[in-house]
Parts: structure tokens; C-alpha cells; sequence
């Protein structure tokens, strides 16, 4: 079976609670409207959970001329074997059956979901940037982890592209779309997301419009979106990290320089996508039940899978922009 996006599988047979649950993950959320899950995981003996081995290429073959009579040099493109373990990612809540009785309990369901939902999303984002296995076995590698040291890890700036402020995207707006398209010409094909915090997007909308490269991109649920040179730009949110009290940039900004960091992603079977399980759910949701003998009633929101990267050169990273 192929790599499908949400609105996809929102098309198969499911419940109507499960379709209203893909709708809340991608309505206005770009990244969760483009990703694509692929259902390649299979079970780990054992009911350990799911896993799937994958070719990662990490170097692209050559060519070059020959003379007559003459050969060409054998190359080879360079690739590994990887495996990855699909991790189960949300949360629950409950609620008191006695407050069934006192009426209202289905605004309340309908709102604790709904921010579950929201939690969910964004931290599924989060760590899609930030995850690191070895930070904690329970993550998976984000981006930042999976594209440390590659070719298309770049530095904008040894100290720090400056777009701190409208003056200095004025100044800088064409050097910089400069900077950019020499880190996109890194990539093997064109990206379909820029991704960034929203002072970072901010910046780089002032100054596609500045150097004359702002769009508008088109969605498949009939808005548009903003994008620089045809490349729609994503905004991530804020997270709260579980056990944490204060919302954190998904993407940081260094307190001391200002700096932040630019994520060009292309999604695919053979770029970047969510490897989810091969049988069961991507997305899985229970609503509270009142009829079930128990003193509370539990809700559970979650999501099955992890992000894997094939081609070194299909993503990549432009660090130290300097954005306050």
C-alpha cells in the first residue's frame, strides 16, 4: 500500500468521531495536511510494538565524459540500512460519571478532546524537529538529529544572518534570498515546505516581498498559503513539553544571539515520511463512555508512527538567521 495523507485516510471507513478527529489535526495545519503516512511497520515479535528496515542513500551516484575507447570510472551511490521503531504518541483524560447527571458533560467531552487533539498536534511537530532517541528511548530522531552533519546542514551566517529587524530585511531582503536558494540548490529536488517559528516566518514573508519572490500557494482543503518562491512556508507552534509549565519555541531562538534555524522539507516514499503501521490505526480515538462500570469515564487520543528520512539531500537545515 502507498504513503497516504490524512485527507486520504479520512476517505476509508471509519467512524464519524474518527473522521472529526483528522479534520482537527489538519485544518490549518499545513504539515499535518502534507506529511504522508506510509504503512510499511510491521510487528515486533513478541507484541513489542511495531518496526520497519529502510535504505537510507546517502550519496548520489556519478557521471561524467569518457573518451572514445576509453571507460568510465565505477561509481556507486552510498546507502545504509536503518531501522526505526514506530513510537505511540498522545494522551487521555477523564471525566466523573457523577457529573454526567448534571448536564453539559458533551461540551465538556467535546472540549477536553478538542485540546487533546491540539496538544497532540503540536507536539507531534515538536519533536518531528527535536525528537532524539538518545535523549529518551520513548522519542524518535527529528530532524535536527537526522540531518546533523550532513551536506544540506547549512550556516547561513558564522555569527548570524541579521533579520532582526524591518530595517535590516530591507537592507539584507536580496542577499538573503541569495543565501537561500544556495542552500536549496543542495537539495535534490525542490522542497514542498519551508519550515520555521513564526518570527522566522515573518522575516522571511518581509523579505519574499522585499526581493519581489512572495506567493501565494494553494491547499487541498481550498485556502492558500503564504510561500517564498512557490515554497509554502510552515509555521510550528509553540509546545509544552509533558511535565513542563512554560511553552517553548519548537524551533529555538538562542536568547544570547537571536539566532534560528530554517527546515526545508520534501515529502515522499523516498524523502521524508511517517512510517505508521502496516495493519491498525495511524490515528486512534476513544470517547469517554458513560455506560462502561467505572467511576470515571476515560478519552484517549493518539498517534502511530515515525518520521523517516531516505535521502539525505531530499531535507535540510539553514542555521544562525539572526531574527531579534
Amino acid at each position: 500500500m502507498p504513503a497516504i495523507t490524512l485527507a486520504e485516510v479520512r476517505q476509508g471507513q471509519l467512524t464519524d468521531l474518527e473522521k472529526g478527529v483528522i479534520d482537527e489535526f489538519t485544518r490549518g495545519d499545513y504539515l499535518f495536511q502534507a506529511i504522508p503516512f506510509d504503512p510499511i511497520a510491521n510487528p515486533i515479535a513478541g507484541g513489542a510494538g511495531w518496526s520497519t528496515s529502510y535504505v537510507y542513500l546517502s550519496e548520489e551516484s556519478q557521471t561524467g565524459f569518457r573518451g572514445i575507447n576509453g571507460k568510465y570510472d565505477d561509481t556507486f551511490a552510498k546507502k545504509k540500512m536503518k531501522t526505526a521503531e514506530v513510537k505511540v504518541y498522545g494522551g487521555a483524560f477523564s471525566i466523573d460519571r457523577a457529573l454526567r447527571d448534571q448536564g453539559g458533560v458533551e461540551n465538556e467531552v467535546a472540549l477536553q478532546m478538542a485540546q487533546l487533539i491540539k496538544s497532540a498536534r503540536k507536539g507531534f511537530s515538536y519533536y518531528l524537529i527535536n525528537g532524539s532517541v538518545a535523549t529518551s528511548g520513548d522519542q524518535f530522531d527529528g530532524l535536527d538529529t537526522l540531518l546533523k552533519g550532513t551536506a544540506t546542514d547549512m550556516l547561513a551566517h558564522t555569527t548570524g544572518f541579521d533579520l532582526s529587524t524591518f530595517a535590516k530585511v530591507k537592507e539584507n531582503a536580496l542577499e538573503f534570498a541569495t543565501k537561500l536558494d544556495e542552500w536549496l540548490s543542495l537539495l535534490d529536488e525542490k522542497p514542498h515546505a519551508l519550515i520555521g517559528n513564526s518570527k522566522m516566518i515573518t522575516k522571511i514573508k518581509a523579505a519574499a516581498k522585499v526581493a519581489g519572490l512572495y506567493t501565494l500557494t494553494p491547499t487541498a482543503y481550498g485556502s492558500q498559503i503564504d510561500s517564498y518562491d512557490g515554497i509554502p512556508l510552515i509555521t510550528v507552534e509553540k509546545y509544552i513539553p509533558k511535565g513542563e509549565t512554560v511553552a517553548k519555541e519548537t524551533i529555538t531562538i538562542d536568547n544570547a544571539t537571536g539566532n534560528t534555524s530554517l527546515y526545508a522539507v520534501r515529502f515522499g516514499e523516498d524523502a521524508l515520511s511517517v512510517a505508521s503501521p502496516s495493519s491498525g490505526k495511524i490515528i486512534d480515538v476513544i470517547a469517554p463512555d458513560f455506560n462502561v462500570a467505572s467511576e470515571q469515564a476515560r478519552g484517549l487520543v493518539e498517534l502511530r508512527g515515525v518520521p523517516i528520512l531516505k535521502s539525505s539531500k531530499s531535507c535540510g537545515v539553514l542555521r544562525n538567521i539572526k531574527v531579534q
